[in-house]
């Protein structure tokens, strides 16, 4: 028994609305599978990013307690370096308070050292007047002693020669008396008597 026209219209009526149905469920599910296709490559970005940035993370953590590390060690350099500096300004205090002390004794001593060598100044100033007196004194002492010794010369020579004429008279007396006595010893006896008085 043939179908009519109308009937099959009404029967293909929902078969067509289920393949309609069909093909946007297909399409949705494509567009859907496009779409998760798309949210899992975004998500293995994402998750590439996260290892990256937890990685970045690591060696910026490395990196933060390496500078933490650093500074620690700067700090205390520093430190060290404060108190260097508080022990040099000490030492510099000290320095220049015994520069300063030092200059004030170079100076008492200049001054004591200047007073001695006026005063060393004034005694060998008098002790130079007084050997120049001295010298004064011992050259007239000298031309005394050479006007002194030339009288003296002229003395001796005065005085030898008359000893030399004192001599010759000596000699001369002691002669006559060696004479007298040889004339009388060759005398007689009785003549030497004569005019003796009695």
């Amino acid at each position: 028994m043939a179908r009519s026209p109308e009937k099959e219209a009404s029967t293909n009526e929902p078969t067509d609305h289920l393949k309609l149905k069909l093909s946007a469920s297909q399409n949705a599910c494509r567009l859907l599978q496009e779409h998760v296709f798309d949210l899992e490559s975004r998500l293995q970005k994402i998750n590439a990013q996260i290892e990256q940035s937890k990685a970045e993370a690591k060696m910026n953590a490395k990196a933060l307690a390496k500078c933490k590390e650093e500074k620690s060690e700067m700090v205390g350099y520093c430190k060290r370096l404060a108190s260097l500096c508080n022990d040099l300004e000490r030492e510099c205090a000290a320095y220049e308070s015994d520069l300063q002390r030092y200059m004030e004794s170079l100076e008492e001593n200049r001054m004591e050292n200047e007073e001695l060598y006026a005063i060393s100044l004034q005694e060998h100033q008098s002790e130079v007047e007084k050997l120049k007196a001295e010298i004064e004194a011992m050259k007239k002492d000298r031309q005394r002693l050479r006007t002194n010794i030339t009288q003296a010369e002229q003395e001796v020579i005065k005085l030898s020669r008359g000893n030399k004429f004192l001599q010759e008279r000596h000699d001369h007396l002691m002669a006559i008396i060696k004479n007298c006595q040889q004339e009388k010893s060759t005398k007689p006896e009785s003549e030497q008597f004569v005019g003796r008085p009695n």
